[in-house]
C-alpha cells in the first residue's frame, strides 16, 4: 500500500473500525443508474439527470465533451481546475496499483491490521472523490475501477456492505466515463448489486442484476456465472424458492459443462443451494451438501480459511433453525473457539457463530430458565454491537432482534408454566413432500 496513505491512516493510535456511513438513498441510486444507462454526459437525458443531483455530487462528474459512445472526448484544461484535483489525478492511479489487501481477505486478519486497512481504503476513497471524471483517461480509469471492484468485494466479504457501496458511489463519475458495458464497469455493477443483496435489499439487487445480465448477454453472448448466482440468491431472499432451485440446477449444469468440476464457483453455488434446501425443509440433503462443500474447501483452501469457516457456520445454523440443536452444539462450540482465535471475539462472523451456539444451548433444554436468561443477555449484547456497527436494518441485526423476541416468549412461558412455543424456523418434510417444497417461503 502507498506509504503516503498508510501514514495518514496511522495518524492516531488505536485505530477503531469506522462507524457505518449513512445508507445511500434509493432515489440517488436510481439517478446514478439512469446516468450510467446513458453512459454519456453529453446526452440531453443525462444532462437533465445531472441537473437534478446535489451540487456536491454533480461536481464530481466534471466537464466533458459530447462524445458518441463508450468513452467521451475530454478537455483537460477544464478537468483540473484546482491544485488539489491535479494532485489527486496524479496520485490516485499510482496508489491504486499498490492498494491491495494481503491475501485478498480481511476476515482473518488481526483486528489492528484490519482497522488500519479500512482506514487506508477510506483515505484513498477521499482522494478519488476529488478526482474529476475523465481526468484519469480511459486506461487510468480502468485501473482505478478494477481496484474499486476488488476492494468492494473484499469489504462485502467482511460484512461491511455500507462502506463498499460508498466506495462505489464515489467512483460513479468514472463508471459513467467508461460506459456501462466496459468489462470493469460490469464488475463494479456486480459488486454493487451484491452489497444490496447482503443488506437484505433483494428487490433492488434483483433489478440491478437483471439489467447487468442483459448487458453481459449483449456484450459476450451469455451472463457471467457470478451474476447469475447472485440473481438466484436475490430470489431466495424474496421467497421465490422454486424458481431459485431450478436456476441453481441449471447453473450447476452450465458450470460443469463449461468449467469442469473443480471450478471454485461451483463451491459457492453448492453452499448457497445447501441453504436453500434447508429452508425448503430438506435438512438431511442440506447437511449432506454442506459436508461436501466443507470437505472440498478444506482440500482446496485450508481448514482455517474464512470460506471453510463460513460453510461450517451455515451448516450449524441450518441445524439450529431446523430444531436439531444436539447436532449443532458440538459443531458450533468448536467453530466459535476457532473464530475467536482467528478473527477475534468482536468480528461479525464470530458474533453470529456465538449467537447460534447460544441458541443451540437454549433450545436443547428449553425449560432451563437460567440458560435461556443467559442467552437472552448475550444476544442483547450482540444486538448492541451489530446495531452500532451495521445499523438496525442490517439482516444480522434483524435476525438477532427476531430471536430475542422468540426467546423472551419462551422465557415468559417458563416463568408462568405455560406451553412452550415451537421455535423451529424450517418446516419439516419427508421425501414424499419434495414436489411441494417449492411452495414453502423463506421465514
Amino acid at each position: 500500500m502507498s506509504n503516503e496513505i498508510r501514514h495518514e491512516a496511522a495518524g492516531s493510535p488505536g485505530i477503531r473500525p469506522a462507524a457505518p456511513p449513512p445508507p445511500i438513498a434509493a432515489e440517488f441510486d436510481v439517478d446514478f443508474e439512469q446516468m450510467l444507462e446513458r453512459s454519456s454526459l453529453g446526452s440531453r437525458a443525462a444532462q437533465h439527470i445531472r441537473q437534478g443531483l446535489p451540487d456536491r455530487l454533480a461536481r464530481q462528474f466534471g466537464e466533458r465533451g459530447r462524445g458518441s459512445g463508450g468513452t467521451s472526448k475530454v478537455r483537460p484544461p477544464h478537468l483540473a481546475k484546482s491544485w488539489k484535483a491535479r494532485r489527486a489525478a496524479d496520485n490516485v492511479v499510482d496508489i491504486a496499483g499498490s492498494l491491495a489487501v494481503p491475501g485478498g481477505d480481511l476476515r482473518t486478519m488481526r483486528e489492528a491490521d484490519r482497522a488500519e486497512t479500512r482506514a487506508v481504503i477510506a483515505n484513498w476513497r477521499k482522494l478519488l472523490s476529488i478526482c474529476p471524471a475523465g481526468a484519469l483517461g480511459a486506461e487510468g480509469s480502468a485501473r482505478v475501477l478494477t481496484t474499486v471492484a476488488t476492494l468492494a468485494e473484499t469489504l462485502i466479504a467482511d460484512r461491511d456492505e455500507h462502506h463498499a457501496l460508498h466506495l462505489i458511489r464515489t467512483a460513479f463519475p468514472h463508471l459513467v466515463f467508461l460506459g456501462r458495458c466496459h468489462p470493469v464497469v460490469l464488475q463494479v455493477r456486480r459488486a454493487s448489486a451484491e452489497a444490496l443483496s447482503e443488506l437484505g435489499q433483494y428487490h433492488r439487487a434483483e433489478t440491478k442484476l437483471r439489467r447487468l445480465s442483459e448487458d453481459e448477454q449483449r456484450m459476450f453472448g451469455s451472463s457471467n456465472a457470478r451474476t447469475t448466482l447472485l440473481l438466484l440468491w436475490a430470489l431466495v431472499g424474496q421467497g421465490q424458492l422454486r424458481e431459485a432451485e431450478d436456476g441453481f440446477r441449471s447453473l450447476k449444469d452450465h458450470l460443469l459443462l463449461s468449467q469442469g468440476p473443480d471450478t471454485p464457483m461451483l463451491r459457492h453455488l453448492e453452499c448457497r443451494r445447501a441453504w436453500l434446501l434447508g429452508k425448503l425443509g430438506r435438512v438431511e440433503e442440506s447437511v449432506s451438501h454442506y459436508d461436501a462443500v466443507i470437505i472440498n474447501r478444506i482440500h482446496e483452501l485450508e481448514e482455517s480459511h474464512a470460506d471453510t469457516l463460513d460453510a461450517r457456520h451455515s451448516k450449524g445454523k441450518i441445524l439450529v433453525v431446523a430444531g436439531q440443536e444436539a447436532q449443532a452444539l458440538v459443531l458450533l462450540q468448536q467453530l466459535a473457539e476457532e473464530r475467536v482465535r482467528l478473527q477475534g471475539d468482536r468480528h461479525p462472523d464470530t458474533l453470529e457463530t456465538c449467537k447460534y451456539l447460544g441458541l443451540a444451548q437454549a433450545l436443547a433444554d428449553p425449560r432451563d430458565g437460567r440458560v435461556v436468561g443467559r442467552v437472552i443477555h448475550d444476544l442483547e449484547e450482540f444486538l448492541h454491537l451489530q446495531v452500532k456497527r451495521h445499523g438496525p436494518g442490517h439482516p444480522m441485526s434483524r435476525d438477532t432482534e427476531a430471536w430475542l423476541g422468540r426467546l423472551r416468549r419462551l422465557q415468559q412461558a417458563i416463568r408462568f408454566c405455560g406451553p412452550l412455543p415451537d421455535l423451529r424456523q424450517v418446516p419439516a418434510i419427508d421425501a414424499t413432500d419434495k414436489d411441494r417444497s417449492g411452495c414453502v417461503g423463506v421465514r
